[in-house]
């Protein structure tokens, strides 16, 4: 019997002939997505996209920038964050000011 995760149509078989003269379905892995912010829904560069057992195999600092919110957010929105952080503390901007997706992130933030 086949696994109930192969038996929907979006995976794609193949029939494929073997040596000893069966024939049996080849079942072709799905792709995985790329990763995205989490802000703006860009594509994260020097992010890879693999498998979690692909994945599992690389090394911490392969797996995502080594910087803040490295494989979370893109370098654009992060650069704006930080401007608006200290925009928020030299009292340029009041916190009301500010996107409630961005507040998110700038409390995560360290001093």
């Amino acid at each position: 019997m086949v696994a109930p995760r192969l038996r929907s149509n979006s995976v794609k078989k193949r029939s494929v002939k073997t040596p000893g003269g069966r024939v049996v379905n080849i079942y072709k892995p799905k792709k995985v997505g790329k990763a995205i912010c989490g802000l703006c829904g860009n594509k994260l560069n020097a992010v890879p996209n693999r498998s979690s057992s692909g994945m599992r195999k690389l090394a911490k600092t392969q797996k995502r920038p080594e910087r803040m919110f490295g494989g979370v957010l893109c370098g654009n929105d992060l650069r704006m964050l930080i401007k608006e952080k200290i925009r928020m503390e030299s009292g340029i901007i009041l916190r009301e000011e500010v996107d409630l997706t961005h507040l998110k992130y700038i409390d995560m933030m360290k001093r």
